[in-house]
């Protein structure tokens, strides 16, 4: 009988120590995993990205000829995944030529909604310097993705001047099938038959891009 509280004292005492472990070891866990958690949050790679300054190539802003509209611009060269395609690298190029091309509501008679870029366009770009009548051939602007969406480009390479600018859109009628019969899904729209021409006039382009 007098064994009986000294195994009770024993067992208690046991119990004790065993919970005392268990509270340890929680405590340990949560301390690594904090600290895991604070080394991964600061190995995490940043990344920084250069900014585009985009400039206006002339005073015209976007002008709009039959279904679309179309704004250029220009801002530094820049290298590209090209593919088959091929154009100047950036180290090779003064600036980055780019044509944005939108359909606008005319386009919805051959299924297009507005303000949608338009794909499989030949897209060509003449400068006219204004000083001394040179015609520079600024070449086939073509097709590309950038972080802001698609568009038409290119580098070039121009010698700083006056000048003004002649986009031409050739139709797309050899690229484009259009449903034609009575049902519902017939467009009633015809593609142009003429290349299309936008001017941009008064780019003076001085030879720097900040």
């Amino acid at each position: 009988m007098k064994n009986k509280p000294l195994a009770l004292i024993a067992a208690l005492a046991l119990a004790l120590s065993l919970g005392a472990c268990s509270s340890d070891s929680d405590s340990s866990g949560d301390a690594t995993g904090t600290t895991d958690a604070t080394a991964s949050s600061t190995t995490e790679e940043t990344k920084d990205t250069a900014g585009i300054n985009e400039l206006p190539v002339g005073d015209s802003g976007p002008q709009t000829n039959d279904a679309l509209t179309i704004d250029v611009v220009y801002f530094q060269a820049i290298d590209l995944e090209m593919g088959s395609m091929a154009m100047p690298p950036a180290s090779q190029s003064d600036m980055h030529f780019e044509v944005d091309v939108a359909t606008n509501e005319k386009a919805t008679e051959w299924g297009y909604e507005a303000d949608q870029f338009m794909p499989y366009l030949t897209v060509n770009a003449v400068a006219t310097n204004t000083d001394t009548g040179e015609e520079v051939d600024l070449g086939t602007m073509m097709p590309m993705i950038a972080s802001d969406g698609p568009h038409y480009g290119n580098n070039i390479s121009l010698d700083p001047g006056n000048y003004d600018v002649v986009i031409t859109v050739a139709s797309p009628a050899d690229d484009f099938m259009l449903h034609t019969g009575k049902d519902s899904s017939g467009v009633t729209g015809r593609f142009w038959t003429e290349p299309l021409k936008f001017e941009f006039d008064n780019w003076q382009w001085d030879g720097q891009l900040i």
